[in-house]
């Protein structure tokens, strides 16, 4: 089998068109599978940190694509930060807060 430019921008748009229909499908709160972040209590907390803050920002693009598909453009970033990561974020402070009360 030979790789050939054309083979590998096929596979690319299979991929895009994939995900693509995945996310017209979506309903909201099929959102919640695309967040993959567990805090880790052998961890720490820069470590649950710096992996919160990874799994955020991927969550965020696709609930961003998410939203302009099925709401628009307009308000996009607004929307995503209060309805998607606003949570996210704060489940995450109450972790912490949990974490550094037992721990003292």
């Amino acid at each position: 089998m030979k790789v050939t430019k054309e083979g590998i921008a096929k596979v690319l748009e299979g991929l895009v068109s994939s995900l693509n229909a995945d996310i017209q499908q979506a309903t909201q709160q099929d959102l919640e599978k695309y967040w993959h972040f567990n805090w880790d209590d052998s961890a720490s907390l820069e470590s649950n940190l710096y992996d919160f803050h990874k799994k955020l920002d991927l969550y965020g693009s696709f609930c961003r694509r998410w939203e302009e598909t099925h709401n628009g453009h307009c308000c996009v970033v607004e929307r995503v930060r209060d309805t998607y990561l606003m949570p996210k974020i704060r489940e995450f402070a109450e972790k912490v807060r949990q974490t550094l009360l037992h721990q003292q």
